[in-house]
């Protein structure tokens, strides 16, 4: 029989290679540089593509679902202004150290006068992203698959560079490795292990604290077991919300966030062992909260060390590893419990958790608005408890973030760590697109909305997402707005007067809901926690007073 040879192209081998490395989702926007290999996902059936409607938002969905699921997120863009577009999610995605890998297309380098041709490596080194070229057709499946290994171990961003004249040539398969290889981590040790052990056995009141680092579950059973034998409470970074939920010693968020009763445990605490966490100005209230006390750290790798404040005692190592390491000196020495975490605590938590739920008292705003607060905690009590979150940047965001909490770390999706408005939605798509059966909650506001957020609402609809956007609609911006009252100017600069979002969602084909008094607020409650809503995207135009919002 004769042999017939089938040409394997390099984009088709592209496409069947991100499944072989894990992916499951590919967000996008196709142009010349990458359709055909697009096509051949699709045509594979082994990935779902969604199409995005800017390239920035493409890169930011890849960032929600690399940060909902732990896994490597992937987007493709075509090149030049597609590139360009890309750059402040790029950032985020780097500020952040979150894995994703953009495939790019390129322009052949012989088409001189391309009107889409730039030099794409120094623009992806300028938002300090990684760059993976394509070498040619006999190395396309060796370059991409160290894109993605780059992606996961550095955690940030990589760009893999696919020139539009190799992609029909004919391509070499071979074997892939493991994006991952397994490298095994072990707890810390040493001297600085026996150091920290020496902190916390003399400590009166230590405190456990997790990060985002410290999510999984071999850790969080650690950090609970470590916690019960030094009798200490527990508290998370803002990104590590929801690790203790249901924990009877579960202080809650540490940091600028943290409610009354949280805030005296740390204050009166004496030493703390923080696992996985950066301990940034936010965490530590620019180091109110810190100050005076032992601090130790326990990091995965010393990778992330320069970015970090300096603790007093820093440990690299496995974080479940460390925690029961700590337990087994403890256990040697015969070091009793603190009793910090006491009976007394217990109680003020939970009277503390059953007060979150009380509504708060109603203020007079402006007419056709409602009180930021009271409306917020009304809406989250008509929403699901298990939800994912996603709170784009805003002088409401931390109003949002704590009155719409989250019960598994997970589910927390975080936007800001560029300080840019507008990166909501796109991330509120990745985050959506993991789960169609949990709902995604999208709190942005009306600037940063109409910034990225109109267009992008098509895409939410023709993927039938279970995602609910809540526009905080102040007519401002609202940082900017806060600028000029205070000093006594007048804020005209800072209104926005924006456009009637739920006609505009109304007109897309989108539920949408005004709320703008007690009548329509009750309305937009129970069309929430009615059984059996209608599926796809719903948008609530929450009209606020800009004077009577609190940064």
């Amino acid at each position: 029989m004769q042999h017939v040879h089938v040409v394997r192209t390099v984009h088709r081998l592209l496409a069947e290679s991100l499944t072989r490395l894990g992916t499951s989702h590919l967000f996008g926007l196709v142009g010349d540089a990458n359709l055909f290999m697009v096509d051949a996902f699709v045509s594979n059936g082994t990935g779902r593509y969604i199409a995005c409607t800017h390239e920035a938002n493409a890169v930011l969905a890849a960032l929600g679902f690399a940060q909902t699921t732990g896994r490597v997120g992937v987007a493709t863009v075509t090149h030049g202004p597609a590139l360009t577009n890309t750059m402040t999610a790029l950032a985020e995605g780097v500020k952040g150290g979150i894995p994703m890998v953009l495939l790019c297309g390129d322009t052949a380098p012989g088409d001189l006068q391309h009107l889409q041709k730039i030099d794409q490596r120094p623009v992806v080194a300028a938002a300090g992203a990684g760059f993976v070229e394509m070498r040619g057709p006999q190395t396309a499946l060796a370059d991409l698959e160290r894109a993605f290994r780059l992606a996961a171990h550095e955690r940030r961003p990589i760009v893999f560079n696919m020139r539009v004249d190799l992609q029909w040539a004919e391509a070499s398969d071979h074997a892939l490795q493991p994006v991952l290889p397994e490298v095994p981590v072990g707890p810390a040790r040493g001297a600085a292990l026996e150091d920290a052990v020496g902190m916390i056995a003399s400590a009166r009141r230590p405190l456990i604290l997790a990060g985002r680092a410290a999510i999984g579950s071999d850790a969080k059973a650690a950090l609970l077991a470590l916690a019960a034998r030094i009798e200490a409470p527990l508290a998370t970074t803002l990104k590590a919300q929801g690790l203790f939920t249901g924990e009877p010693f579960d202080l809650g968020i540490f940091g600028s966030l943290s409610h009354p009763v949280a805030v005296d445990a740390i204050m009166a605490s004496d030493c703390i062992v923080a696992f996985g966490a950066s301990l940034s100005k936010h965490t530590t209230d620019d180091g109110a909260l810190t100050r005076g006390k032992r601090v130790i750290q326990v990091l995965p790798d010393a990778a992330e060390t320069p970015r970090l404040t300096e603790p007093g005692l820093r440990l690299i190592g496995d974080m479940a590893g460390t925690a029961r390491a700590m337990i087994d000196l403890l256990d040697m020495a015969e070091i009793a419990g603190s009793g910090a975490a006491d009976a007394d605590l217990r109680e003020r938590l939970a009277a503390e958790l059953v007060g979150r739920e009380t509504l708060v008292p109603v203020a007079r705003t402006a007419p056709g608005t409602v009180d930021f607060v009271p409306a917020l905690k009304a809406l989250n009590a008509a929403l699901p408890k298990e939800r994912a979150v996603v709170a784009d940047l805003g002088r409401f965001v931390t109003t949002a973030w704590r009155h719409v909490p989250v019960t598994t770390p997970r589910d927390l999706v975080y936007t800001c760590h560029f300080g840019a408005i507008g990166c909501g939605l796109g991330e509120a798509i990745g985050a959506a697109a993991v789960d169609p059966d949990r709902l995604t909650v999208l709190i942005a506001g009306d600037g940063g909305f109409l910034l990225s957020g109109l267009s992008e609402l098509g895409t939410a609809l023709r993927e039938r997402m279970n995602l609910l956007v809540l526009v905080c609609n102040d007519g401002s911006y609202g940082a900017e707005h806060v600028q000029f009252t205070q000093r006594g100017m007048d804020p005209a600069l800072s209104i926005i007067a924006p456009p009637d979002f739920a006609a505009i969602a109304s007109a897309m084909g989108i539920r949408a809901l005004r709320v703008d008094g007690p009548e329509s607020l009750n309305t937009a409650c129970r069309a929430l926690s009615a059984p059996g809503a209608p599926g796809g995207p719903t948008l609530i135009d929450l009209r606020l007073d800009p004077t009577m919002i609190d940064m």
